[in-house]
């Protein structure tokens, strides 16, 4: 074969690949014979059939299979005689049988994986915290323990910050009911029926809803006119005052146990004692801590990586990751109640986010898949089916079905590539250049201020 490679930007390879008459002969004639070996025609014994009258009869099959053959063997001959890491074959195009000397040529595009030299990769430096766990962190621990068990006493005087109050809220738009003037808007803005709110310094409500109801008490009614916010989900209401005609059936103030043996018996059983509890707790923050450790390691083993090494990445790789990563967020935006119409206006943003962290992702793979070949690592097989049994048990599929389903899917060996770039990722952290600094604290949302 006559094959001529022409490497291009971003992994792209063409293969221009012409196969000489007496191979493409050679190769139809055993596809001849194999067809006349297996077709069965009127008036020919079983494998008796002319190749003459199989090559008029599925010319067209023939064909076909002629090309899958050439072109296969074309492809295997241009990876392995020019060195190339095939990811993907994109496209064949410019298939041509030539009249003057019967040979047959054709064009592949090919998604290549990168060829880059591999950095210095033991004794990659990180700073990590040292992991201490004071008295003081377990009583933080505890705290929260207890407000957990927390509950609500009605108390008879005016609400402050921190307290609960429970009120019935109705809304109106220009002296207009809210369900008459707009029945698609939010149905909690429409009419609440005796909702509890916990009032806080930060409204995660409306803004302005919660310091306007600072000071009422039970059976007071107030309103409450708030504009509402420009980045609001239902847009027709962006930008509007609308009122808030509120009644309250009451003040609620939150009351955290003390922690008496009762509640450490309930909240650990009857064996569980005051010390027996710290010494839990004490463990569980270290573990914990262990772990945020631990992802900071990974993080910063993974930065160095990137900066270190320069080299171009498969677009079409970058897309999918690209395209996961979109989807994610999406998802995550649309659990956590932003309108379809909003996302479209946060696209791009989406999109750029998503594209970079990308690029980095499939970046940092590739230089952990050479490790792994460099250093020859392996992931053994009770791991992958471990990883392959907890994923049946996920999607509720009886383990013989899903095993049959990913050996023909390829799933067995996707999963054996991840859990080989774990390895990869834990190779390089044991090996890490460990810096210990003081401890830092924990950051809390309900105790930060």
């Amino acid at each position: 074969m006559n094959i001529n490679v022409e490497h291009q930007p971003n992994c792209r390879a063409v293969a221009h690949v012409r196969v000489p008459a007496d191979q493409v002969g050679k190769e139809r004639d055993e596809i001849l014979t194999y067809f006349a070996s297996m077709v069965r025609l009127p008036g020919y014994r079983p494998g008796k059939t002319p190749k003459s009258i199989v090559a008029k009869r599925y010319e067209n099959e023939v064909k076909d299979e002629l090309e899958k053959k050439l072109i296969s063997a074309g492809l295997r001959q241009a990876v392995k005689s020019e060195g190339l890491e095939l990811l993907n074959v994109l496209a064949v195009n410019d298939k041509m049988y030539h009249d003057t000397d019967k040979s047959f040529s054709f064009t592949i595009e090919m998604s290549l994986a990168p060829k880059f030299e591999l950095p210095e990769y033991t004794g990659i430096p990180v700073k990590l915290p040292r992991i201490e766990v004071t008295d003081a962190d377990v009583d933080h621990d505890l705290l929260h323990l207890r407000e957990n068990q927390s509950s609500y006493e009605d108390v008879e005087r005016a609400a402050a910050i921190g307290d609960v109050v429970v009120l019935s809220v109705t809304g109106s738009l220009d002296g207009q009911p809210l369900a008459e003037a707009m029945p698609d808007a939010p149905a909690h803005l429409k009419e609440m029926q005796e909702n509890w709110f916990l009032l806080a310094e930060e409204d995660d409500f409306l803004p302005g809803f919660y310091a306007g109801l600072i000071g009422i008490a039970k059976d007071d009614e107030r309103t409450l006119n708030i504009t509402i916010a420009d980045d609001f989900n239902f847009e027709a209401l962006r930008g509007k005052t609308i009122a808030l005609a509120a009644k309250c059936h009451g003040v609620k103030n939150k009351v955290v146990p003390e922690l008496t043996e009762e509640l450490i018996k309930k909240v650990g059983g009857d064996d569980m004692t005051l010390e027996t509890l710290r010494e839990e707790v004490r463990d569980a923050i270290r573990r914990r801590r262990e772990q945020a450790r631990d992802a900071a390691k990974s993080n910063q083993v993974i930065a160095h990586l990137f900066e270190k090494v320069e080299f171009e990445l498969p677009q079409e790789v970058v897309n999918r990751e690209a395209q996961r990563r979109t989807n994610e967020i999406a998802m995550r935006a649309m659990q956590q109640g932003i309108g379809e119409e909003e996302l479209m206006k946060q696209q791009d943003e989406i999109l750029n986010s998503a594209t970079n962290q990308a690029r980095q992702n499939v970046k940092v793979s590739f230089i952990l898949e050479q490790i792994a070949k460099k250093e020859a690592l392996e992931v053994p097989g009770q791991k992958i089916a471990m990883a392959l049994a907890q994923l049946a048990e996920r999607q509720k599929v009886p383990a013989k079905k899903f095993m049959a389903e990913a050996q023909k899917s390829g799933l067995i060996d996707n999963v054996r590539g991840d859990l080989l770039l774990q390895e990869a990722m834990e190779f390089l952290k044991d090996r890490a250049a460990v810096e210990e600094t003081d401890p830092e604290p924990e950051h809390c949302d309900a105790h930060s201020k």
